[in-house]
């Protein structure tokens, strides 16, 4: 049983891939009020489990549901896609007693998923804006890391003072707007980096050199970081839309013809620019009407 006053509590994770077991290791470490003990870990190989404990530095190594002893904490660190039919199985175990607390680190579920959960009142979800791809570096990183959270209060209650204490930065989540919240961190990340990656296609399409090509992008990427993070979109928006330079995007359509996949990026980013250009003042009407004809000639 779970009670806010309890020092010493239990976390059992299942799925400790990259992600569960590091995020194990930082909350047994943890310095606040609350003392976690990690107790069973289970994978779908005892070998991956023992591998994981031996990362964590504790815990019990599991293959499967047979032999689940109960916890106060239950993590499931499981691929999206699989996390309600494992929530079904471990309440099926009957290892769940109530006010214990079953959270998942989904980005795009919310805790929803885990309405299955027989006895458990308190579900929760909790997600790290952290790439886990190294789990060595995420254990020194991960201080600073953004963590949004929604579900019952006794679960968020809890396990934001926890995720407080590994350095994480709190925050409370719309559990209806989970998926489009998801959405906006993939765009800043996953896309982003393919958005990089284009541009460097670009400049090679252009008979630029790769090795020329990353030294050439790393400063105009870190200056245009810089300034977006220091004066917002508006401010640090710059280029031919910016000063309602139609002819330059017309040579960029034209250039880009036989590459409709990149005309069509360069066509949709350049939809949003123009709305930033027309906050900005600097590029009249008339030269920001021109430009979204050029980029979308089919609105009329």
């Amino acid at each position: 049983m779970l009670n806010q006053t309890n020092k010493a509590l239990s976390l059992s994770c299942i799925g400790a891939g990259r992600a569960g077991k590091t995020l194990c290791k930082l909350l047994a470490e943890q310095p606040s009020r609350i003392e976690i003990s990690v107790q069973q870990i289970i994978n779908r190989s005892r070998i991956s489990a023992a591998a994981a404990v031996a990362f964590i530095g504790q815990g019990q190594p599991e293959e499967g549901f047979e032999n689940l002893s109960p916890a106060n904490i239950w993590l499931i660190a499981t691929p999206d896609d699989t996390i309600p039919a494992v929530s079904k199985r471990l309440s099926a175990s009957g290892v769940l007693r109530s006010g214990d607390i079953v959270f998942h680190c989904s980005g795009s579920l919310n805790s929803g998923v885990l309405s299955t959960v027989g006895n458990s009142p308190c579900s929760a979800s909790v997600h790290p804006i952290h790439s886990f791809a190294n789990p060595q570096n995420s254990l020194r990183d991960f201080s600073g890391t953004a963590c949004g959270i929604e579900g019952d209060s006794a679960a968020t209650e809890i396990l934001t003072e926890l995720f407080s204490a590994i350095g994480g930065k709190c925050f409370s989540l719309n559990a209806n707007q989970k998926a489009l919240y998801h959405a906006a961190t993939v765009m800043a990340c996953n896309n982003l980096i393919s958005l990089l990656s284009l541009s460097q296609q670009m400049l090679e399409a252009a008979e630029v050199d790769s090795a020329t090509a990353g030294h050439l992008l790393q400063p105009l990427i870190e200056n245009s970081l810089d300034n977006y993070f220091r004066d917002g979109a508006i401010g640090a928006l710059t280029g031919p839309i910016s000063r309602g330079d139609s002819k330059t995007v017309a040579a960029h359509l034209e250039s880009l013809k036989d590459h409709p996949q990149w005309q069509k990026i360069y066509s949709s980013l350049g939809e949003i620019a123009v709305s930033l250009s027309a906050q900005q003042g600097f590029a009249s009407t008339e030269q920001l009407d021109a430009i979204s004809w050029l980029l979308n000639p089919s609105a009329d």
